[in-house]
């Protein structure tokens, strides 16, 4: 919309944070990419409160051009690739304190290399009103999920659920005489503002006030580490992850969120169960290994490959069989772990990450909507000894170290409740692929409900809340009925999660004494698929 004649002309500013101590690399950074420092005129400052101005300049050539111009060239009388500029520039506001760019054309894609990726999302925590958001963007902790919101005719609250990061906010601000309509947050602040360059001395210093105080609002961030910027921190989290895999002891109680490594094969088509195959390798050294992939086999081939996990934690590669003699590509260690550190650190997708405090917070509240049992001692009780019993009597017992207790108890349950066993019986997870890809619809079914059944630790029972969310797919996309491998077609009506802790001493009181981010994000995503279908959720715990 065009600007009416007594309106006071605006002008853009998309506005970085720097650390003070960076701002001189800054400038050493640009000149040599072929920035110039441009005398400015200083009789133009106005109220600069403490701010000194650099301004950084680009101007060369387009030496490989723009495809399209050359396409268009092509087809036009004039030779449109004559004196192509690439066109760039930074000024930098710095104080004794603080210090910000203003990034104009190309600047931005240098001064990310050195901006704090937090200060957009600290301004909207603190300058947007966000009970009227205008636009957003959510990435998710748990997978790849990203997410763009916009509301075109008002605002809206500021929404998120359990695992996901508000990346980018649009949205009015709490003061439009100070701020401007409307700003944008996302890695920099981009405001509207009537100043000129030189005139912004006085908002600047306003804007420094407003990030330095406490803010009613904490958004939930988390920030992936550069892999040069941050070497130092990131070797350091690899030995952190190295010390907490040799001090690894599956007899101790997991107390705490952090510092306890746990597999979660995130995006591998995997679900696992207790008769999966997967190969470990490292400098050269390689192992096949049946049964779950966990902490303990790892540890068994470093020591069984005289191998120091400490020199070594970045060698690891790990590939997993998804169907018969079909195996996923070798992958790094990190890439299968879900892993936290006492200082707000994680691994997420295979990448270190830091988070702050609401992350987690904003996690545990979306979970503690969410109601859940203890079995002890009734039909869900899960004991060894009487399974073991059982598989002999049914001729089902192999004999061997490692027991499938998971097909015992599956087979327990469906002859206790007289419900039918799926388990271990897998159909194809997608058409097009050929058949490749196998899951198990559920473990039993019974008058409507679904079970997931799972052994092990928190981690490990966000595979059952991913076999469920697969489930849940198939039902949406066929009105509500699925196919169980028998042929039979059913219509489910509660999802029922049974996990069994191995190990664990103390029933579960509350949420927070279920110690893996992974599987309260995936609870709280399936729970708020379910709630806008007919089928109910029920968790139950059982321990071994």
């Amino acid at each position: 919309m065009p600007r009416k004649k007594d309106e006071q002309p605006t002008y853009d500013y998309n506005i970085y944070q720097i650390p003070i101590d960076k701002a001189d690399e800054f400038i050493s950074f640009l000149e040599e990419r072929k920035f110039e420092e441009i005398p400015l005129r200083q009789e133009l400052i106005e109220n600069p409160e403490g701010f000194a101005f650099t301004l950084m300049f680009c101007d060369k050539d387009n030496q490989k051009g723009s495809p399209w111009v050359k396409l268009l060239s092509s087809c036009s009388e004039c030779d449109l690739t004559q004196q192509l500029k690439i066109y760039g520039a930074a000024l930098i506001c710095k104080d004794a304190t603080t210090c910000f760019v203003v990034s104009y054309g190309n600047a931005h894609f240098y001064v990310s290399n050195y901006c704090d990726y937090n200060f957009g999302i600290s301004v909207a925590e603190r300058l947007i009103n966000l009970e009227s958001v205008r636009a957003q963007q959510n990435v998710s902790h748990g997978s790849k999920l990203n997410k763009m919101h916009i509301d075109y005719f008002g605002g809206a609250f500021l929404s998120y659920r359990s695992g996901e990061i508000p990346t980018y906010i649009r949205g009015k601000s709490i003061n439009k005489n100070d701020w401007g309509e409307y700003i944008n947050c996302g890695t920099s602040a981009q405001f509207k503002w009537g100043e000129k360059p030189l005139e912004i001395g006085k908002k600047l210093k306003s804007l420094e006030t407003a990030i330095k105080a406490l803010s009613s609002v904490s958004l939930p961030r988390l920030t992936q580490l550069d892999d040069e910027q941050d070497c130092d921190k990131i070797e350091d989290l690899f030995q952190q992850l190295a010390k907490a895999i040799d001090e690894y002891d599956e007899s101790k109680l997991k107390t705490s969120l952090v510092n306890v490594p746990s597999f979660y094969m995130v995006g591998t088509k995997i679900v696992q169960n207790d008769s999966i195959q997967f190969k470990i390798s490292c400098n050269y050294k390689r192992a096949q290994y049946s049964g779950e992939l966990n902490i303990i086999s790892i540890k068994n081939f470093l020591d069984e490959k005289k191998l120091n996990v400490y020199d070594v934690i970045k060698d690891i590669n790990i590939a997993v069989e998804y169907s018969n003699n079909q195996w996923t590509n070798s992958k790094p260690l990190i890439d299968y772990l879900e892993f936290i550190t006492t200082d707000n650190f994680c691994l997420q997708n295979g990448k270190w990450c830091s988070f702050n405090s609401a992350y987690v917070e904003r996690i545990l509240q979306d979970a503690n909507r969410i109601s859940f049992s203890n079995h002890t001692d009734d039909d869900l009780k899960f004991d060894k000894k009487d399974l073991i019993s059982f598989a002999k009597a049914k001729g089902i017992y192999k004999d061997g170290d490692i027991q499938p207790y998971e097909t015992y108890y599956n087979e327990f349950l469906a002859h206790k409740l007289k419900a039918i066993c799926v388990h271990p019986q897998t159909v194809s997870a997608d058409i097009n692929a050929d058949g490749r890809y196998k899951y198990e619809i559920c473990d039993l079914f019974l008058d409507g409900a679904m079970y997931f059944v799972k052994i092990g630790a928190p981690a490990d029972f966000a595979y059952a809340v991913d076999q469920a969310m697969l489930t849940l797919d198939k039902v949406e996309n066929n009105y509500g009925f699925i196919e169980l491998p028998t042929g039979v077609s059913v219509e489910p009506k509660e999802f029922k999660l049974v996990l069994i802790f191995e190990s664990r001493k103390t029933v579960v009181g509350k949420w927070d004494d279920i110690f893996s981010i992974n599987f309260l994000i995936h609870l709280s995503e399936l729970k708020q698929r379910l709630n806008i279908t007919d089928i109910k959720l029920s968790v139950d715990f059982c321990y071994s």
